[in-house]
């Protein structure tokens, strides 16, 4: 999903004495197409090699364009802050040459804030309200599976399948108030930083008592959320 930024801007000087300052800040591609400048960047490519995340900015005489993907709905706030700090940093570097309209970029920096805050505060409810949830369904089946562990032996079937749940719900817990994406990719980002850039995702896997899976999920979100690249 690409998301745009377009911002009324006047430019004040030619751009050929900036392109080799934006030459040396690690963009993939640099095109110089009749009044626009053009600059491309492939950040992440996901386990087969293909593009996950880019951006391109296009500089136009009237106007400057972000153009970027979204690798997911969910990021579009974290993935907007990013774009947001590089636009700023963008000005900063162009200040010379634009004059930028501040009422072009005020929209987007706050609609950006104000997400960032409702997010946050979103968040935080539902995390805690679905933890209660699952504590209290926790407790009802633990209760339940003791009145059954106390009952004679034609209630096994019922004790197996109460057993079954509570154990779920058990783990669900843990989880939650456990490991998260966040955590498992700090530890499997910290992991490939000690060992050269490299990772046995068997030894990562043991040492931190976590299914192959798991860690093999958290190690495409490192590569999708634009932390390190596959080699």
């Amino acid at each position: 999903m690409e998301e745009i930024i377009k911002i009324k801007a006047v430019r004040t000087k030619p751009l050929k004495d900036l392109i080799p300052m934006l030459g040396t800040l690690g963009f993939t591609k640099i095109k110089y197409t009749k009044d626009t400048l053009t600059l491309e960047k492939i950040e992440s490519e996901d386990l087969s090699g293909k593009p996950y995340l880019f951006y391109k900015i296009e500089l136009a005489p009237k106007s400057i364009v972000i153009r970027y993907l979204l690798s997911s709905p969910e990021r579009r706030i974290s993935r907007s802050l990013e774009m947001g700090l590089l636009s700023l940093n963008l000005f900063r570097i162009i200040n010379t040459h634009y004059e930028v309209s501040v009422s072009s970029v005020y929209p987007f920096y706050y609609a950006l804030l104000n997400s960032l805050s409702e997010a946050l505060d979103k968040e935080k409810l539902e995390s805690l309200s679905e933890l209660n949830t699952l504590k209290t369904k926790y407790v009802s089946l633990d209760k339940k599976y003791k009145d059954i562990v106390r009952s004679s032996e034609q209630n096994a079937r019922i004790l197996v399948e109460a057993e079954r749940k509570n154990e779920e719900l058990g783990e669900k817990i843990k989880r939650m108030e456990g490991i998260n994406d966040e955590v498992l990719q700090e530890r499997l980002f910290e992991w490939i930083r000690t060992h050269d850039g490299e990772i046995n995702i068997y030894d990562f896997s043991k040492i931190n008592s976590l299914p192959v899976g798991r860690a093999e999920q958290g190690l495409n979100l490192l590569i999708k959320n634009g932390y390190i690249k596959r080699r």
